[in-house]
């Protein structure tokens, strides 16, 4: 992603990559109707902000969405032993809520701020507010699904 270097990916990471990994994993969690258990979690976010380190590999664009897709399923299921096809139905319909969500809002936004595309890419902290609307929309479905799934548990214990 133009050219990003270590010392911006390191800039970007408390920024975009750790929160982005954190509420995706949560989604993926309550997606799978699995408790949102904070080390489970901490743990799935910590490998896959590691794992977006793969934008420093020369490769071909949008290749780094599909390897970052992988992981995460991957890790997921080591992390809870999920089935892989689980996992990757939630990682996968977790990232179309994000694209949906950034080609509903991106645009308008960058509109908006004044600011060029690439200015927003090379600048951590913009990319990590652009990030936010999705961020926030993944959380509160991750909270709003796990209050659904620990009702639907409650019930079927009476």
């Amino acid at each position: 992603m133009f050219n990003e270097t270590l010392l911006d990916f390191l800039r970007g990471v408390p920024f975009q990559d750790l929160p982005e990994s954190l509420v995706m994993a949560m989604a993926v969690f309550a997606l799978l109707r699995l408790p949102l258990e904070g080390r489970k979690i901490a743990l799935v976010a910590l490998l896959q902000t590691v794992t977006n380190a793969v934008r420093l590999l020369p490769i071909a664009f949008g290749m780094h969405t599909v390897i970052l897709t992988i992981s995460l399923a991957f890790y997921v299921r080591m992390v809870t032993g999920v089935r892989i096809s689980r996992a990757f139905w939630a990682v996968i319909l977790c990232m179309l809520i994000v694209l949906g969500l950034e080609l509903l809002y991106f645009i308008p936004l960058q509109k908006l701020s004044g600011l060029a595309y690439e200015e927003i890419v090379k600048s951590p902290a913009l990319r990590g507010l652009f990030s936010l609307p999705y961020e926030v929309t993944l959380l509160i479905l991750a909270l709003v699904k796990d209050y659904y799934n620990r009702k639907a548990k409650e019930q079927a214990g009476r």
